[in-house]
């Protein structure tokens, strides 16, 4: 019948027991050996023999040359070793260098100590152990080792401190998580309170020649005032939509797939076709163009964006080209060029803040890029632009890019 080893957990309550049991057995076995090199045949000595087998944790004596020279079955299922090969060993079997110098230590210093090392069985396997090492001062015996299969305690240790690890990961991503939500939320708040001041203004200001007209019965001027007063509420309008999809994004990106970049490129050109052609724009495409992970509506939205931006900027461009397309250098970036008019340096840092026009008499609200960064941003990806005046714009970004396994796949 087997042996059942005693694992870590077991410890507190037989290891005062045990202490008791290999006390006497020392002083029975001792005798024994010094009689006769294998322990005395008596009615005591075979008592206590059978004790020694059946205990549930690895024991073993050295002697002088530090060779085991008996060993319990807890002890050779413990190290993998059978009892013949233990005893052919010069080293303790279970101990490697490390733990040999350290249960020489033990031994030299005289005081009974303890240590956790690894035990590495023939079968390859690694089991961690906590040994006592308990020196004699006489006789034969030099030393009593026991040995404690620790295994499981340790793999729990082990399972606890992952499990922890991960929870504090997760801690951290929602705190840094959140702590962006509040830094987006207060950009938000300033840049609402900051660029809806003007039109809120103007409606302010006409609201009293409104009434002076109306007054005077000028209806002419009536009309006047309430057309630039509805201008002002539109654009209001606008800009308080445009943040709100701004603030949206994040909760829409849930959704993303595997689609080629050229297919995200073709729709944003099918929306784009009145513009295009109203203008005489030729564009050019690249034709190796990669599959990407992104949420297909969104990222149409940032063609969408780049293409009316680069149209509106055209300038008076007589030959008005776009071309989109990516470069490989380490990473995959896309971009998005044309032959405009280009951007003075002054302008470059502001371009992706909310609601910035470099023209405040152009169309729209100056949100375009502010999208655009925003989709790319929480694509994990980063935008930026490259423009000398007079010399056209080029907006590069990144986007997670499928591998050529998942190409393949794909296909």
């Amino acid at each position: 019948m087997g042996c059942r080893c005693w694992k870590q957990d077991d410890l507190p309550t037989f290891w005062l027991g045990a202490r008791f049991f290999i006390f006497w057995w020392c002083v029975y076995f001792r005798k024994g050996l010094e009689m006769d090199g294998l322990g005395g045949h008596g009615a005591p000595d075979d008592i206590f023999r059978r004790l020694f087998e059946s205990l549930p944790v690895g024991v073993a004596y050295l002697d002088r040359e530090c060779r085991v020279v008996i060993a319990n079955p807890s002890f050779t299922s413990i190290t993998g070793l059978d009892a013949e090969e233990i005893s052919r060993t010069e080293d303790p079997p279970f101990a490697d260098r490390e733990a040999r110098s350290r249960i020489l230590d033990i031994l030299n210093s005289g005081n009974s100590s303890s240590f956790e090392h690894i035990c590495t069985r023939p079968d390859g396997e690694r089991v961690h152990l906590r040994t006592y090492v308990h020196p004699l001062s006489s006789g034969p015996i030099r030393a009593q080792i026991v040995s404690m299969d620790i295994t499981e305690g340790k793999e729990k240790e082990e399972m606890l401190r992952s499990s922890q690890r991960t929870l504090e990961k997760l801690v951290a991503d929602r705190t840094s998580e959140l702590k962006s939500k509040n830094e987006e939320l207060e950009w938000l708040l300033y840049t609402i309170s900051h660029d809806l001041r003007a039109p809120l203004l103007t409606i302010s200001g006409f609201l009293g020649f409104l009434r002076e007209d109306m007054r005077a019965g000028n209806s002419r001027r009536v009309e006047e005032d309430l057309r630039v007063i509805e201008t002002a509420v539109n654009n209001i309008n606008e800009m308080l939509e445009d943040t709100l999809k701004i603030s949206r994004i994040g909760r829409i990106l849930a959704s993303r797939e595997r689609v080629p970049f050229a297919d995200i490129v073709n729709e944003a050109l099918t929306l784009t076709r009145e513009k295009l052609v109203s203008r005489g724009v030729d564009v050019v495409i690249d034709g190796d163009l990669p599959v990407v992970h992104a949420n297909r509506l969104r990222a149409v939205e940032v063609l969408v964006n780049l293409i009316d931006n680069s149209v509106k900027y055209m300038g008076d461009q007589r030959s008005p080209q776009i071309h989109i397309g990516c470069k490989k250098n380490g990473e995959t970036v896309f971009y998005v060029r044309d032959n405009g008019m280009g951007i003075d340096p002054k302008h470059q840092s502001n371009v992706f803040r909310l609601f910035y026009k470099i023209d405040s008499r152009s169309e729209g609200t100056g949100a375009g890029l502010a999208l655009v960064k925003k989709i790319i941003e929480t694509h994990g990806g980063r935008v930026w632009i490259e423009s000398e005046p007079g010399k056209g714009c080029t907006v590069l970004f990144t986007l997670p890019v499928a591998s050529k396994e998942e190409n393949t796949d794909q296909k």
